[in-house]
């Protein structure tokens, strides 16, 4: 059974009849079986929670601000849909993190987007006055990765997922997961030294 997260401490109702207000400290795992029995208004608790991070990794993704507000919320609407369907045992983040990948994939099959991605969005350099000529250049260099290799990328260094938790979300093998990610990181190099002209 996967460990359960604490969403937020709040004050829900029980019952129309007695409107009994309790303040309880709910789990993951009680917010979505009770979205299951039919109360819509508790999975905004899910949302909030994960909201800022699934427009991050849209982000990294669509390189673009709209898109990926689209994009995110697109999944949420869809993790609603499916809830029922979801193991309420198993961590919902996986889960729903397959849904977005699967409609970012959609998405930049069907669009031409273009790259409006602000620099200063999401710190991708560990000092936060690096040079913004890097960061146009990795922003560039990701850009030009194959969906696969951005993933690993923006899953590692963005969110600072472990190799572990990106092998669960990707459905792939620790092995691959580890391997992918150092050619990916060896790549993106290679194109940010050719983009600024340091070969």
């Amino acid at each position: 059974m996967a460990k359960e997260t604490v969403l937020q401490r709040d004050f829900f109702y029980y019952g129309a009849e007695d409107r009994m207000k309790t303040e309880k400290v709910l789990s993951e795992r009680d917010i979505i079986e009770s979205v299951k029995k039919g109360n819509k208004e508790v999975y905004q608790s899910i949302v909030k929670f994960y909201m800022k991070r699934a427009y991050y990794i849209a982000l990294g993704f669509v390189h673009n601000h709209q898109d990926a507000l689209d994009v995110s919320q697109k999944a949420f609407i869809k993790a609603f849909r499916k809830i029922k369907n979801f193991d309420s045992n198993k961590s919902f983040f996986p889960w729903f993190y397959r849904l977005l990948r699967n409609i970012c994939i959609d998405h930049l099959k069907s669009h031409r987007y273009t790259s409006e991605i602000p620099l200063e969005a999401v710190q991708v350099l560990e000092r936060a006055n690096e040079d913004r000529e890097m960061k146009e250049a990795i922003w560039k260099g990701i850009e030009k990765l194959e969906f696969d290799q951005r993933e690993v990328i923006i899953l590692y260094y963005f969110q600072q997922f472990s190799y572990k938790e990106i092998a669960e979300f990707t459905g792939k093998p620790l092995g691959t997961v580890m391997s992918c990610l150092y050619y990916s990181k060896k790549k993106l190099k290679g194109i940010i030294v050719k983009y600024l002209g340091l070969e």
